[in-house]
Order: C-alpha cells, then structure tokens, then sequence
C-alpha cells in the first residue's frame, strides 16, 4: 500500500488500525526509522486527541552505541514535548539466543514501565514490510494458517497491549515522510549483519519482488490468513462447548466426539487444553502436537509440555504432568500476630487461602502417591490417577490437611485461577 508520505496520510492509515487513541499511550522508539517516524506521527495525533503520550527506549546494551542512540531518541522526545525513559537490560553474559532473549526482554521492560506509567498500551513501529518479512520466516518453518497470519495489530503481552499501528505503511513512505520534514533517524549496523535471519530474510525479498512477491502480495496472503484463521478459532470454540468441560482445574473431552473433528480443529482443542492446564506462552511445536494427536487415536497416552494426555473410557482426560510439578513446593508461615492472611499461588494455576484465624505452618505441594493414600475416596473421582497426583495439597505437621478433593471438610479454598468458561480461548492465534 503506497501512500504520499503526508502526515495526514500516515495519521490516516494509523486511525484506521487502531482507531483514536487512548487517554494515555506509550511508543517505544529505538531510534530507527520505523519508530521515529511513528514518535513523531503520534505526537500530533495525541496533541489533537489530547492524549498523554510517553516514549521508552529500550537499551539492550549490546552495542557500544546504544546509549548514545538511546539519548538521541531522548532529545528528540523532548523536543515534542513528550517525557522520555530508557529501560536498560541486564542481559546475561552466557546467552544461548541472544536476539530471542533480547526480544522477549524488550517487552518485559516495555510492560514494566506501563504498568508503573498508568498505560494500558504501547504502540511500536513494525510496518508492512516488517510483516511480510515475517510471513516468510514463518513459511520457512512451515507454519501454519495462524502462523502465516503475521502480526496481529493488537497483541496482549507481559500485562499490556502491544499496538502496531503501522501495519499498512511502507518503511520507504515513512523516511520520505521524516526526510521532508528534516528528522533524523539511526541506521542500526545489525540491519546489515548477514547473520540475523531477518536481515537474510530481508534480503531475499528485494529478490522476490520482480517476481510478484512483493510487499503488497505477502501482507495480503498474510490477511487472508488471517479470515481463516478467525473462521477456525469460531469453529474450535464450537468444538470446545460441545465435547470439553473442566472437572477438577483438568479438561474432559468426549473421545468419539474428538476423534470426529478436522484434525485442524482437533489440533487447536488439544493445544487450548494445554496452555489453559500449563499457562504457556507459547504452544508446542506443531509436530509433537499432530504425533499427539495420532497417540490419542490408538488409544495412547502421551506427556507433551508439562501435561499428561489420557484416554480413559469414552473421555480424554488432560492434567499436569506430575514429574513437571513433584518439586514446586512453598511453605507458609503466620503473618502478624501468629495468623496467617494466606492466598498463595501454586504452579500458577491454583489460589489457596486458609480458614479464618488459621495459625500454623503448612506446606504446598503436589498430592503425589502419599497425599492420595491419605483420602479415603479417592477412587470415586473418575479422573485418573496419573492427573489426581498432580493436583495441590496442603501439609501440615506431615500430615494431609486440604486438596481440591478434601476442601468441602477442610475449610481450606483451593480453586483453580484459569476460568473454565474460557479454556477454549487459548487456542487463539496459535
């Protein structure tokens, strides 16, 4: 999509991603100029919107230059009128993915500093070429409808939304629009460094385009990827609601109405299930999923990303892995005055709070054999052993003192974080 690089222009095709702004927004601006151009962009728009706009600049202290390129975007968020902060990683010395870890530490940061700046949001400068450079990395590794729908515009991570408004726009529209106003942006040298994937990536592209694969063909495949992939979440969470329940924080899917499903549709159910029992960011690989899923068809259990897969009867059973939680454990001890004001969190998915005036000392972990052996009706509860091992359990003094299965004598409240009535959600966009 060419646009004359006007700011009304821009500003047009910015509102129509993500509409008017919010009463506060944060950018994070690198100094490249992608983000330069969105700081300045957004700078009028907030103006005329009055909008509280906040600018961070994430210094990865990888290259000796970059708290100097952290200044500049500094100086020229001042410049605006806009208040600046430089959020600085500590990366670790020994790092196996440097780039991966750098990413994932930008947007803890950037999530950090919202949250402490009141915002709910923070838009970054990826632009249409950015997404067709992606749609390619990801055709590369094969990936899936939901993988080749590319960015999505608005992304929740690390506690906020992640804001793309520059999704139609062209990274050349953008350095037209700053070289006629005279702004000056930063050429990071890594954009040359043949090593980084993207860069070969974006190499690569340059050659496609006389072909027909250009910009423009790439983030259209990329968009009707993304009708698709909406049409196949609608259809999962049918899935969900007519074969899947939650009994005791696990999913139950009815086997032969699973079984029946597109194996797409089977696939998502299946990775719904897990990130809802793990609380993952990320699914797992789509190859150990489709072998997973041919396990479930022979009637064979499996253990993938820290649950356990089982077929049980006429119902597939998916819980934690127990070898994945034997060892989380936390004590907890009276507060002020000898009582405790409990409401401790264990594996990320169960919120635990003692009765009233409780006082002693216990200890959280998973039932295992021994806290089974501890309730009596075990055995009434249809869900197998494998998962019921893996649930929480309160000890005190060595003794079994509350579990999901026991609370309704206990006095003690151990329910599950994850709402039931939207596990099917976690298959979205994955």
């Amino acid at each position: 999509m060419l646009l004359t690089p006007t700011e009304e222009a821009l500003t047009s095709a910015i509102r129509a991603r993500i509409g008017p702004l919010p009463e506060k927004l944060g950018v994070a601006v690198s100094g490249g100029s992608d983000s330069v151009a969105l700081m300045h962009v957004l700078a009028t728009m907030a103006r005329a919107e009055d909008t509280a706009l906040a600018v961070a600049t994430v210094d990865h202290g990888l290259r000796p230059e970059s708290r100097r390129e952290a200044e500049f975007v500094a100086q020229q968020a001042h410049d605006l009128g806009l208040s600046h902060q430089t959020l600085t990683w500590q990366h670790p010395a020994d790092s196996g993915n440097l780039q991966a870890e750098a990413r994932a530490a930008r947007y803890r940061l950037l999530g950090g500093w919202a949250r402490t700046q009141g915002l709910g949001a923070v838009a970054v400068g990826h632009t249409a070429d950015d997404q067709a450079e992606t749609f390619l990395m990801r055709l590369r590794r094969a990936s899936g409808v939901a993988g080749l729908c590319g960015m999505p515009t608005c992304h929740h991570r690390d506690g906020i939304d992640v804001l793309r408004p520059m999704l139609d726009l062209r990274r050349s529209d953008l350095r037209d629009y700053l070289t006629a106003r005279d702004v000056a942006w930063i050429e990071d040298p890594s954009n040359l460094d043949m090593k980084f994937e993207r860069v070969r990536i974006r190499d690569a592209l340059n050659a496609l385009e006389p072909l027909g694969l250009t910009v423009d063909a790439l983030t259209a495949v990329a968009d009707n990827m993304r009708m698709a992939n909406r049409a196949l979440d609608s259809a999962t969470r049918t899935a969900a609601a007519s074969i899947g329940q939650i009994r005791l924080g696990m999913v139950v899917l009815d086997c032969a109405g699973f079984n029946r499903l597109e194996t797409e549709i089977a696939r998502r159910l299946l990775v719904s299930a897990l990130l809802h029992i793990n609380g993952a960011a990320y699914p797992p690989r789509r190859a150990p999923v489709l072998d997973a899923l041919n396990a479930l068809k022979e009637g064979r259990g499996v253990t993938l990303q820290g649950c356990h897969i089982l077929v049980r009867g006429s119902a597939i059973w998916i819980g934690r892995e127990y070898a994945s939680v034997q060892h989380s454990a936390c004590a907890l001890l009276p507060g002020e005055g000898g009582v405790a004001t409990m409401d401790a969190t264990w594996d990320a998915a169960w919120q635990i709070k003692a009765p009233a005036g409780w006082s002693r000392r216990v200890e959280i972990r998973a039932l295992g054999a021994e806290g089974l052996a501890e309730i009596p009706d075990w055995r009434s509860h249809d869900a197998p052993r494998a998962l019921l091992k893996s649930l929480p359990g309160v000890w005190c003094d060595g003794q079994l003192t509350a579990a999901p299965l026991l609370q309704e004598r206990s006095g003690w409240t151990i329910a599950a974080i994850r709402q039931p009535e939207t596990w099917a959600l976690s298959a979205l966009s994955h």
